[in-house]
């Protein structure tokens, strides 16, 4: 799978999700204007609200597209673990089916009996064969135990309802998808025609920086606090364990410190996307294949110049998940990867921060023009790059 929609009964799930997304948007602009009721605003500051409420509207369009995407992969995933688990018990009923048959072929030949119909289902034989087959048990000359016969065939039965309710779901959730689809680029290109009305005031550009860095501040903030919060957690569970009332001697568990983030993060960056732009953090997400979404997804219209984040060197290459593919050798020591692309900007080639490299498009495993981001802090492995993308591009 590859780009996005709604589900239904455990798509119900994803449309709940969606629904508190956007509620949760509307909550936070409702509130945000009785708060500032009380201090009159500036034609500039009206319009900088404007912006960032559809920049917020797109946002919540993208998330609920994205997290529908991971929806129908993990069903995906799901429905191909059902099909794997059906086959394995069909494949256990044949062979206990073929083995009652047999063994009830043996004993009407050995009775002198001649017509004998094959067994079908334990509970569409006639009396007489069901006796036979009973009577065989009891003298210990079947090995197939009716009961386990009639478990597997339950258990068959059961994981076949399973597997339907599973296809329902994610044919649902396909058809959900075209729509989302279609409302999350139509919030970009609203979006675009806002902040090409508004932006072109000086005044507008700085009232809406200025709250650019009064939200970024209050998420610093936040995130202070849940990092607090944590240490104090885990400083809580390494005094407990150490203490001799509950410790065996042994080693504490390892533990796992997250990969920091590029050292060129926030404004020290370029936003990607030169452009109307609308993401969500979907870092984790499953995938079908067995993967995990190890990126961040930006939506934009097709042919949106792309831009170096940082100064380096730019490389082109192609794949078949990726479609046009870049990677961008940061001078930092940061590789960045984007994916997608409608087309080059140029060649293989040393590259300043800012400077275009390509162009949104839609080629490769996907069905909406986006951006696939990755970013690996000194070439190594891959961490989520929506704080450092969010910082850059507001």
């Amino acid at each position: 799978m590859s780009c996005w929609e709604t589900s239904a009964p455990g798509s119900g799930r994803a449309l709940r999700r969606v629904a508190a997304v956007v509620v949760g948007v509307a909550a936070v602009l409702s509130s945000s204007s009785i708060v500032e009721a009380s201090a009159p605003l500036t034609p500039a500051e009206k319009a900088a609200q404007e912006i960032q409420a559809a920049r917020d509207r797109a946002d919540a369009a993208a998330q609920a597209l994205f997290d529908t995407e991971s929806e129908i992969d993990r069903l995906e995933i799901e429905i191909g673990e059902t099909e794997d688990q059906l086959e394995d018990i069909e494949a256990e009923v044949a062979a206990a089916r073929s083995g009652l048959e047999q063994q009830a072929v043996r004993n009407f030949v050995g009775a002198g009996g001649s017509n004998m119909p094959l067994l079908i289902d334990i509970t569409d034989t006639n009396d007489s064969l069901t006796a036979e087959v009973y009577s065989s048990v009891a003298t210990e000359n079947v090995y197939v135990d009716i009961d386990d016969f009639d478990v597997l065939l339950t258990e068959a039965d059961e994981t076949r309802e399973e597997l339907e309710r599973q296809q329902a779901e994610a044919e649902t959730a396909t058809e959900n998808f075209a729509v989302l689809i279609e409302q999350a680029e139509a919030e970009v290109v609203l979006l675009g025609q806002i902040e090409a009305q508004r932006l072109e005031d000086e005044a507008v550009r700085e009232a809406l920086a200025a709250q650019e860095r009064a939200r970024a501040e209050q998420a610093r903030q936040e995130e202070e606090a849940a990092a607090a919060e944590r240490a104090a957690a885990a400083a809580a569970q390494a005094a407990t364990a150490a203490t001799p009332s509950t410790s065996s001697g042994s080693e504490l568990p390892e533990q796992v410190t997250p990969q920091a983030a590029p050292q060129a993060s926030g404004s020290s960056l370029a936003c990607p996307v030169a452009g109307p732009r609308a993401f969500a953090d979907t870092w984790g997400a499953p995938r079908s294949g067995g993967r995990s979404h190890q990126g961040v997804d930006i939506i934009s219209p097709t042919g949106t110049p792309l831009v170096a984040m940082e100064s380096g060197r730019v490389e082109f290459r192609s794949n078949a998940l990726g479609g046009l593919t870049l990677r961008l050798y940061g001078d930092s020591g940061t590789r960045y990867y984007y994916a997608h692309l409608s087309s080059y900007e140029g060649s293989n080639r040393t590259v300043s921060k800012g400077e275009v490299v390509g162009y949104n498009g839609s080629t490769g495993n996907t069905t909406t023009p986006h951006l696939h981001l990755q970013i690996h802090p000194n070439g190594g492995q891959p961490v989520n790059p929506y704080p450092a993308t969010r910082a850059a591009c507001g």
